[in-house]
């Protein structure tokens, strides 16, 4: 009987794919792919372009410019005078006298016993003056100062020369070395000078504005004067200037601005004025002209006002997506369609390696547009570069670049630059135009920072 073979064949068994391993697979090594590219790869930073505002700070000091007179004492003595500061006067009006020897000057301090104010509520004025000054009071103001000094004194003097003038009306011609003097024409007087009486909008330089170099000088508390010293200040006309130094984007804000309407922080009364600008010496100054209210601001030099304007509004951007870019500047009459897609280009001429003349159509993008002229720029083009007008055998040379301001656009998923028309910029955001042609709009995506991009680039 014959053996039986025992031995055993043992088969492969094919393996089986498991799909789910390999899926697995494929997802892991596309999540280590997309992080190894978010960690190399620079990110950018997106910013949604929304509407908003910025409240503007438009609270300014400005310097007083006016039509007034210094007039000096024509004798030596102990003066008096007869009205209040910065009250009207006319024609022949008691101003002030001189008494040579100080004999009517002692007489009218002697009297009263000392009692400067018969009304209780003169005290209060007093009381209202120092404290005003004392809640304004600031370290950068000290010399402010005098000005409290002179306001003090000029109230106190105030009562002693309502005491000179009753005396003056009582005492005929007592006192053979009294000497009378009167205003020569009408107007507002005013006891203090500072040294701008004779300056004018056509004299004017930028010290005037420097407010601690020009304090007033008191006439009013002095006992004394030599003959040829300011004894007073005549304002003659109700017709005043306001003139503040501004930045130049307001400048350009208000350049078609012809009244303004103004808040006056001493006493919050409000007027509008006749606005223009003026540029001195590289600088931008608001002038605004006034036709009443001068007596009322007589005694000052410096007001302090709020321009009572609205607050700018448009597409609000970060100052970082800001960037510049230069483009030129061809005639209309260059620009043309062409392409695949019939873009817009012009006809670009050239002589190629084998000295061929080649006339060719180069697209450009364009950025913006004047009466004349298109801001181009292109791949295709570059300075030098020859362009034949349509239809004529009239050639433009690139060569006159200008820039612009504006944004990169990124909606599309690369950097494309888009022109703004900035309205108001302070240190942190702008304001831009709504609505401008080649620009942005409401909702755009750009990049936050500009310098952190270039153009066509590709976003992650």
């Amino acid at each position: 009987m014959a053996k039986q073979n025992k031995k055993i064949v043992k088969f492969h068994r094919m393996s089986q794919l498991n799909i789910g391993v390999i899926i697995f697979l494929i997802i892991f090594i596309y999540l280590l792919y997309n992080i190894f590219q978010y960690f190399t790869t620079e990110q950018i930073a997106v910013y949604e372009v929304s509407q908003g505002t910025i409240t503007q700070n438009n609270i300014y000091t400005g310097t007083i410019l006016r039509q007034e007179k210094i007039y000096t004492a024509e004798k030596s003595g102990y003066i008096n005078y007869y009205n209040k500061d910065a009250s009207k006067v006319g024609v022949s009006s008691y101003i002030y006298s001189i008494d040579e020897t100080g004999t009517f000057y002692k007489d009218i301090r002697s009297k009263n016993d000392g009692q400067l104010f018969s009304d209780k509520s003169s005290y209060k004025e007093l009381e209202k003056t120092a404290a005003s000054y004392v809640n304004d009071y600031s370290d950068h103001t000290f010399y402010q100062v005098y000005t409290f000094q002179y306001d003090m004194e000029a109230k106190l003097m105030e009562a002693v020369n309502e005491m000179a003038l009753s005396s003056l009306e009582n005492s005929g011609s007592n006192y053979s070395s009294l000497h009378i003097f009167r205003a020569p024409e009408p107007g507002v007087v005013v006891y203090n000078t500072d040294g701008l009486e004779n300056i004018t909008l056509d004299n004017f330089t930028a010290d005037i504005f420097d407010e601690s170099a020009h304090s007033k000088n008191n006439l009013i508390a002095r006992e004394q004067v030599t003959a040829g010293d300011p004894a007073y200040k005549l304002i003659t006309s109700e017709i005043w200037n306001l003139v503040i130094p501004i930045e130049e984007t307001l400048a350009k804000e208000l350049s078609e601005e012809t009244n303004l309407k103004v808040k006056f922080k001493k006493d919050n009364s409000t007027a509008w004025g006749a606005s223009s600008i003026i540029n001195r010496d590289g600088k931008s100054y608001l002038v605004l002209n006034f036709q009443n209210s001068g007596l009322r601001y007589a005694v000052d030099r410096y007001l302090e006002v709020e321009l009572l304007k609205s607050d700018t509004s448009g597409l609000k951007l970060p100052n970082t997506a800001l960037t510049e870019k230069n483009f030129f500047l061809i005639p209309k009459d260059y620009l043309t369609k062409g392409g695949n897609d019939n873009s817009n280009g012009v006809m670009r001429r050239y002589e190629n390696e084998e000295g061929k003349t080649i006339t060719e159509f180069a697209s450009v993008v364009v950025a913006e547009e004047t009466e004349e002229m298109y801001y181009v720029d292109g791949d295709e083009i570059s300075a030098g570069d020859v362009i034949l007008k349509m239809n004529s055998n009239e050639t433009f040379i690139l060569r006159e670049q200008k820039s612009l301001q504006g944004v990169f656009n990124i909606n599309r998923g690369y950097a494309v630059f888009r022109k703004v028309e900035i309205l108001y910029q302070n240190e942190e955001y702008t304001i831009v135009n709504t609505g401008t042609n080649f620009g942005i709009s409401l909702y755009d995506h750009i990049a936050l920072d500009a310098s952190a991009i270039t153009e066509n680039q590709l976003i992650q």
